[in-house]
């Protein structure tokens, strides 16, 4: 009947009309977002996440015809999404409720916060080969450092999972076979060159282990891990070289340890909803020495510990030396004490706040960031007396 098709027809407009405004909804809600992600105040890093956010990709006639700068710009809303932190702080709170033993790639133990380490093969060739290519690369730095008479040495020191891969769930991978293999491998790949290596994890093991020296919640060594290392490298330099400079004892040292919260770099991947109380400790010169620095050829303070404003403000690891300077300089005006040139990445942070007090020169290059010149032609050009580099065992090949 003729009322009978009008009421169908008004059923399918009232439908249709539905189906549009839920599509309108779905695109306005899509169109508010990638809004949001474009206007917003955009971030270089993130402090929890501890890495560097994806950057606004310029579009090209190449990287828009082969598909990379649509790939770029996923990865750019991706990390600059609208509420982010605040989703990514409701699953790491969901995760741990769960009790899950990996949450954002860290292990929860009940002592530690642990780097999730995944299954590898433990390819001893493998290993080998790897091994034999770094010693070469050191090989033409040792060359480099005795042409002019100065010493070279390749010092490892042990990082987290090393230090405390005993507390790993037997479930779970600590890479401790692997790790043992390598430093097997470098040992005998740096012997075979005649270059100079330190294993600080192999020298700890004959007094108690590097496990009293390893942080609970960070990736790197305590202070008191890194004045081990600072003193088992320079003695190793002096007997091999000759050199006479101070290599300060315990008894050279004012211990503090600071009250204020401490975040490590696994609480940080836990956006701090996981604690494990530990403290930061600095070591003072009972004699201080001092000194000029600059950093990046720029004159600053003459410190070496970053200290916090008040005991509420929370510190992170770059306590020690302000962080990750591509460049730093010490300069105690002592010519009658030879020079040294320490370079590596964050591990050597904590040694460089007190190697300068050996030395009349103190250089320090972080690679990462580190880009004016070449290693080698740093060498040459300045010369310095000693240079070491320091690396954990995660990246010693």
């Amino acid at each position: 009947t003729p009322s009978s098709t009008s009421n169908s027809e008004e059923a399918v407009s009232v439908k249709r009309i539905a189906h549009w405004f839920m599509a309108v909804c779905f695109v306005g809600f899509l169109g508010a977002g990638l809004a949001a992600s474009l206007l917003r105040s955009p971030q270089d890093f993130s402090f929890w996440e501890n890495r560097m956010l994806a950057s606004l990709p310029e579009p090209a006639p190449q990287s828009v015809g082969d598909g990379g700068y649509f790939t770029q710009l996923e990865r750019y809303l991706a990390d600059h999404a609208p509420l982010r932190s605040t989703l990514l702080r409701f699953k790491t709170r969901w995760d741990l409720a769960l009790g899950r033993p990996v949450v954002n790639d860290v292990v929860v133990t009940s002592g530690s916060l642990l780097p999730f380490l995944p299954y590898m093969a433990d390819d001893e060739q493998d290993i080998a080969h790897w091994a034999a290519l770094m010693a070469d690369n050191l090989a033409d730095i040792n060359a480099a450092v005795t042409e002019y008479g100065g010493y070279f040495c390749y010092a490892v020191v042990p990082c987290q999972s090393v230090s405390l891969a005993d507390e790993y769930p037997w479930f779970l991978n600590s890479q401790a076979r692997r790790s043992q293999m390598k430093a097997a491998a470098m040992a005998q790949a740096m012997a075979e060159r005649g270059v100079p290596y330190l294993d600080v994890e192999a020298v700890l093991a004959q007094s108690g282990g590097s496990a009293q020296y390893a942080s609970r919640v960070d990736n790197h060594y305590t202070m008191e891990g890194a004045f081990a290392a600072y003193r088992l490298i320079l003695e190793k330099a002096a007997a091999d070289t000759g050199l006479r400079f101070p290599i300060l004892g315990p008894d050279g040292f004012r211990h503090e340890i600071l009250p204020n919260e401490y975040i490590g770099s696994r609480e940080r991947k836990l956006l701090n909803l996981e604690r494990r109380e530990e403290q930061l400790s600095i070591l003072l010169p009972n004699e201080p020495v001092p000194f000029t620095r600059a950093d990046n050829g720029v004159s600053v303070d003459p410190v070496v510990y970053r200290l916090p404003s008040g005991g509420d403000e929370a510190v992170d690891y770059s306590l020690y030396m302000g962080g990750d300077i591509a460049r730093t300089v010490i300069d105690t005006g002592r010519d009658n004490l030879p020079s040294i040139l320490i370079y590596g990445d964050s591990f050597t942070n904590p040694v460089e706040c007190l190697a300068y007090l050996s030395f009349d020169e103190t250089h320090s290059l972080d690679l990462r960031h580190y880009h004016d010149m070449g290693l080698l032609d740093y060498i040459r050009q300045f010369r310095p007396d000693i240079v070491v580099c320091i690396r954990d065992y995660d990246f010693m090949m």
